[in-house]
């Protein structure tokens, strides 16, 4: 399960041409450490009655096994009470993801991943990050051979 919180099941997929949207803005904006490392960004979102989920990976073009690294992201649900405050957070999120890619692309070096959730503060709100090596479409297809009961947790709309 990709979500922070334990409950939070049956969500809803946010839509496609949003997810795409901001998989070609990632893909434009590094175009050239995408073309330099072979990679591409997909991106992967659902919405929890009690969170608002981002999983944006940065994933090989040549070999699946290679280990990606992919930044999750949540809110809590005062986040998402209306229209306008899912859109504010949405544009949150394309801006925290970018500051997290842009650090990791600032070192060659980097390896600070943090697999456990935590806080992180952006324009007066607290999201939640962490960053792993997990592939969500390795994931997802592994849930689905699994079974009904994993397909419930999670979507497989997302971005290829």
């Amino acid at each position: 399960m990709f979500a922070r919180k334990t409950n939070s099941k049956n969500g809803t997929s946010i839509p496609q041409d949003w997810l795409e949207s901001f998989a070609r803005l990632l893909n434009e904006t590094y175009k050239k450490e995408c073309d330099q490392a072979k990679r591409y960004f997909d991106v992967y979102g659902q919405i929890y009655p009690e969170e608002l989920l981002i999983v944006v990976s940065w994933l090989s073009e040549e070999n699946e096994s290679l280990a990606p690294v992919s930044c999750f992201l949540s809110c809590e649900k005062e986040d998402m009470n209306d229209e306008k405050r899912v859109k504010e957070t949405q544009n949150n999120y394309i801006e925290v993801v970018g500051l997290f890619f842009d650090e990791i692309f600032s070192d060659a070096e980097w390896d600070q991943f943090e697999p456990n959730w935590q806080e992180v503060s952006f324009k007066n709100h607290t999201y939640f990050y962490k960053l792993s090596r997990e592939n969500i479409n390795l994931t997802l297809e592994a849930n689905r051979l699994l079974g009904p009961d994993l397909e419930e947790d999670e979507d497989d709309d997302y971005k290829h």
